[in-house]
């Protein structure tokens, strides 16, 4: 058994052990809470990250997080049970997304970006405020309740859950970006007018990703609301999108693990320093979050993400990675020559 082998059997072992035992590891630093939070906003920074596919990114995450916990509040109050409530979230979060991507197929870059924000502004406006009322927010007259499900009521045993949805929608998106359908994506992202000579679909593969990425930011919103107990209509403020933007730059816009470990790093900490402080350093735990997503901005680019794989290779004693073009990629290049050379063969007839 090679060096790499082993290596990398002993990370995972590490890396498993570290995760199974998270909430008693930080037990000194504060309740379960912290983490549990940490988790959900892994949760919404991997959605905001998966539409760097693209080379998107929305601003309408918190509107959909509010979404999908409104919905849980309805499914609960008809007394359908948890199993069935996940598929109904999930399933509710496609015609939001599938406006969303009516934006994208329209407008790109920034223009989409604010596009989605106007979104999420109208939703909070409009919806959350009339469905919850002005009093909906935590403690509010008007606040409706959510429960945790069953077998699910401690904050250890919630964690749990929290992270195997985690797990199991990091998997599915590494599974996406390795597949046939994530070069699909990397080529769009690089040339649409190529990828659309190829004879492919540009909205199909926009909206998909729309839809993989609203679908996870509704499940994080009904996580989160299960974690509060209640539906709060003051938390859905669309501001709130960019500070998640923000963490997903600093995983690595792009990176499933990235994304996750920033998620729960920028989210948990701020929770923990109000709990070690006992309120006293309420603000320096934003000042901390800036310094270093600004030096990761800085000095590393690519995030935690890029610092991850510079680590690994070092430590597997890999040389640096050489950059590698995919047959799709060379069709693409291959396409945009041959649309190219067509296009000054036109201008030069006579």
């Amino acid at each position: 058994m090679n060096r790499r082998t082993l290596l990398r059997g002993f990370g995972l072992t590490v890396l498993t052990a570290f995760v199974l035992t998270m909430p008693y590891d930080m037990k000194w630093a504060g309740s379960s809470f912290a983490l549990d939070y940490g988790v959900i906003i892994g949760m919404v920074v991997l959605s905001v990250s998966v539409l760097g596919w693209i080379g998107e990114f929305t601003l309408a995450v918190v509107a959909q997080m509010g979404f999908g916990l409104v919905v849980v509040n309805l499914c609960q109050d008809a007394g359908l049970p948890f199993l069935v409530i996940l598929p109904v979230v999930i399933v509710s979060s496609i015609p939001i997304s599938v406006l969303l991507g009516v934006f994208a197929l329209r407008l790109r870059g920034v223009y989409f970006a604010i596009a989605t924000l106007a979104f999420g502004y109208m939703a909070q406006k409009t919806f959350f405020q009339t469905y919850l009322g002005v009093q909906g927010g935590f403690g509010g007259t008007e606040s409706k309740a959510v429960s945790r499900p069953a077998g699910f009521t401690g904050s250890e045993s919630f964690y749990y859950l929290l992270m195997g949805s985690l797990l199991l929608m990091a998997l599915l998106c590494w599974g996406v970006s390795r597949s046939r359908i994530g070069t699909s994506l990397t080529a769009l992202r690089e040339s649409e007018a190529a990828f659309s000579v190829l004879g492919h679909s540009p909205g199909a593969y926009k909206i998909l990703t729309i839809c993989l990425s609203g679908a996870i930011a509704t499940v994080a919103g009904a996580y989160f609301g299960m974690l509060q107990g209640l539906v709060p209509s003051n938390y859905f403020q669309p501001a709130l999108a960019i500070l998640y933007f923000g963490f997903a730059v600093a995983g690595g816009m792009g990176s499933v693990a990235g994304a996750c470990f920033a998620g729960i790093l920028f989210g948990a900490l701020p929770k923990y320093f109000d709990s070690l402080s006992e309120g006293k350093l309420v603000g320096y735990d934003q000042f901390f979050i800036g310094v270093v997503a600004l030096g990761l901005v800085l000095w590393a680019p690519g995030g935690f993400a890029d610092i991850g794989r510079r680590v690994w290779r070092r430590l597997e004693g890999s040389p640096p990675a050489a950059p590698t073009v995919s047959t799709f990629e060379i069709d693409v290049r291959d396409a945009t020559a041959a649309a190219a050379e067509e296009g000054l063969a036109t201008v030069e007839a006579p």
